[in-house]
């Protein structure tokens, strides 16, 4: 599918000019309402390293790079496009971000806050997170899918650190819900329906950019890690802060060190996202479709 783009232009900088005392996330929002007056989305998508296709199958897609965007991310990881996309599915309006700030790449707190704070502000009911995760667990091999049902955290700090910004949250908000529940069952529910295996795992999220070693992935296991990955919580944290029903699914696309009988690579593991993408896009589409 092609996509519509339209550089910045005086109206687009209009925007942003009169608004500089506003968050990034008011910002970038008047920029895409601009540009799609009527477009009241209910679903937010982060598409990760590989996953980026499920955007394709959009019906009337926009896209609007980063660059376009005041305070989203410069990707620099290949598999992330860097531009978000926004159309329809089944009537149903969503937004894709194809590629994510990681804190490996030297992104502030202030890029992911940005970035799903503008779903917030543009409607989103619904954040889902998607990425290319190893598996901690030898019955769950590369080319499965698990869905996140928790998460530890071993990134070395948090988004919400500093102060807070009450429009979308208070100070302190609980994570017992983090990954909604009835999100969860339904996607559950679908994967049934649709013959596609849903494992269930908690996500334990580290910095990065390394892969992790054996003593690691040993040590991760026993704190009852089901997949490791390098991204993701972040944004969970900024979207259940803002209210957000929050899920995740992981494409596994290898199995961690210890388990892994080759080294890793990040081409291997792109390579690997995409070739499992089709179950997972399958299964976003049902959900989606099930919200018109």
């Amino acid at each position: 599918m092609s996509y519509s783009h339209t550089p910045l232009n005086y109206n687009f900088y209009q925007v942003y000019t009169m608004n500089q005392h506003r968050p990034n996330a008011h910002i970038a929002a008047e920029i895409i309402k601009a540009k799609r007056p009527s477009f009241e989305p209910k679903v937010g998508i982060v598409l990760g390293s590989g996953l980026g296709a499920f955007a394709d199958e959009l019906k009337d897609a926009v896209s609007i790079p980063y660059a376009d965007l005041p305070g989203f991310p410069e990707t620099t990881v290949h598999g992330h496009e860097g531009r978000l996309v926004l159309g329809y599915h089944n009537d149903v309006g969503v937004v894709c971000l194809q590629g994510r700030a990681h804190s490996y790449e030297g992104n502030n707190h202030d890029v992911v806050k940005t970035y799903i704070r503008t779903l917030k502000v543009l409607g989103c009911d619904y954040f889902f997170a998607t990425n290319a995760s190893g598996s901690l667990r030898e019955d769950v091999g590369p080319g499965e899918l698990m869905m996140i049902t928790d998460h530890i955290n071993l990134q070395p700090s948090n988004p919400l650190v500093g102060p807070n910004d009450d429009e979308f949250g208070p100070r302190f908000f609980p994570l017992d819900n983090a990954y909604d529940l009835s999100t969860r069952e339904r996607l559950l529910k679908l994967a049934h329906e649709e013959d596609i295996a849903l494992n269930q795992g908690v996500y334990i999220s580290v910095l990065g950019p390394n892969y992790e070693t054996a003593a690691e992935i040993k040590a991760f296991r026993i704190l009852g890690a089901d997949a490791v990955g390098m991204s993701t919580v972040p944004e969970v944290l900024v979207a259940n802060h803002c209210g957000m029903k929050v899920a995740v699914i992981a494409t596994i696309t290898n199995y961690a060190t210890v388990l892994a009988k080759t080294s890793h690579s990040h081409e291997a593991v792109v390579m690997m996202a995409e070739q499992a993408g089709e179950k997972l896009n399958h299964l976003l589409k049902q959900f989606i479709a099930g919200l018109a």
